[in-house]
């Protein structure tokens, strides 16, 4: 437990035990609280798919100590642009400098990778603070705001200082703080699949494979009428093993209608539809040969009016859900659990024993980087010229220039989260100093 001065241990809930709760717990866990993480699911249905880590991200990993090279990651050289028939290349951002320059690598991971290292930092009894407590099949029912007390379907209750909502898009802590999303379904949807590096090597198929990069297909209105909602972004993950496709298409275009948590393993030809015949053949036969093949649904929401109430904040898609096409979602739960750690740390206790202030303070960093980020991915659904790299390159084909406000790795990457935190306890501190204000610090 940490002995600073006016710092008072708190006990933490967290709901959700996905890449954002993980992250939440381990930076509390590292801040000194107990935490305890509570999951509606067991941890042996994360989906099989890629998920970027860029500096932004990988930077607080770094501080709670986590092991990136654990999840084995695949650091990333570029970004290429191909066209959707010949997959001939219309433009490429260069990586090969972006650990020199931002002091780390842009990683690709797999998500089960990513989420066991996580899972371990959080509830290991090596590392620094209480090893956290997990909770499975753990369905929040209901919140009490004056009593902090969450209320589960299987009956049980907790009551906690802090609670933190990162049970995803469907949250029901979101619904419990009074937020109203605005929800419309996205004109794009998604299949997520996987190819084995080693059937990528007996099929003689290595036109694209073996390059660490994250490689993207369409996403222009394209030649004979094709909707620019056409789009393919591969990457490779797990150490090199795997190579995992996003494969988006026309909403009206899938097969899949179901809600839920898990779905069943769709076949082939569900994903090979409509403009699929007319893709880059040696990307197709990819395709062809893929597995772990799972429907997403896409929705796009508008910002929330809020993201906290009381003692209780959201995080990660909870507050924040965004279409995936700056590769930002997983980065931006992280720099939200970062910003919690930071804030209810021993830096700064005061918020420790005045939590509502502490989340106010959270709302207010958190929420404009993050509103930006998902405004960005919106515009990206529609340009993918919008990307965070596309951004800053010349693209040949002129329907896939940025057009608007566009984010930039550098915007990214330079943020100084504990700068930025520190500038604003600053001028809280300054507005109180009163003898009445300082005796309560």
């Amino acid at each position: 437990m940490t002995n600073a001065p006016g710092f008072k241990q708190m006990h933490v809930a967290v709901v959700g035990g996905g890449i954002g709760g993980l992250s939440a717990a381990v930076a509390l866990r590292r801040a000194g609280h107990r935490v305890d993480i509570f999951e509606r699911r067991g941890f042996d249905v994360e989906v099989g798919a890629s998920i970027s880590c860029a500096a932004n991200g990988s930077i607080h990993l770094e501080e709670w100590g986590i092991d990136v090279d654990a999840m084995s990651p695949v650091a990333l050289m570029k970004l290429t642009m191909r066209d959707w028939e010949t997959g001939e290349i219309q433009g490429v951002y260069d990586l090969s400098d972006y650990q020199k320059e931002w002091g780390r690598d842009y990683y690709m991971l797999h998500r089960q990778d990513m989420h066991k290292v996580l899972l371990a930092a959080a509830t290991s009894e090596e590392g620094e603070g209480m090893p956290c407590k997990v909770h499975n099949n753990s369905v929040c029912d209901t919140i009490d705001l004056e009593t902090n007390t969450i209320t589960f379907l299987n009956g049980k209750s907790i009551q906690a200082d802090l609670i933190i909502g990162a049970d995803g898009i469907r949250s029901v802590v979101r619904e419990q703080i009074g937020v109203k999303p605005d929800i419309k379904t996205s004109p794009q949807t998604c299949y997520r699949c996987n190819v084995l590096t080693k059937d990528i090597k007996a099929l003689g198929l290595v036109k694209h494979s073996y390059e660490p990069a994250i490689q993207f297909w369409g996403g222009s209105e394209g030649r004979n009428g094709r909707s620019k909602y056409y789009k393919i972004v591969m990457s490779p993950c797990s150490g090199g093993e795997i190579v995992s496709f996003y494969c988006f298409m026309p909403t009206e275009m899938t097969n899949h209608r179901e809600e839920g948590f898990t779905f069943k393993e769709v076949p082939v030809s569900d994903i090979l539809q409509g403009r699929y015949s007319d893709l880059d053949p040696e990307c197709l036969a990819l395709l062809q040969n893929s597995k772990d093949r799972m429907p997403w649904r896409l929705y796009v929401h508008q910002p929330y009016t809020h993201w906290i109430n009381k003692r209780v904040c959201l995080l990660g898609d909870a507050a924040h859900p965004m279409m995936p096409h700056q590769s930002q979602g997983a980065c931006q739960a992280i720099e939200d659990a970062g910003a919690l750690g930071i804030i209810f740390s021993a830096k700064y206790p005061e918020f420790t024993r005045d939590v509502e202030a502490g989340l106010r303070l959270y709302q207010a960093i958190r929420k404009p980087r993050a509103t930006r980020v998902q405004e960005a991915s919106a515009r990206a659904t529609e340009n993918l010229g919008e990307r965070i790299g596309f951004t800053s390159i010349q693209i040949e084909d002129e329907h896939l220039r940025p057009k608007s406000g566009n984010l930039t790795v550098r915007e990214m990457n330079e943020y100084k989260m504990h700068d930025h935190i520190a500038a604003e306890v600053a001028k809280l501190r300054k507005a109180r100093e009163t003898p009445q204000e300082m005796a309560h610090l």
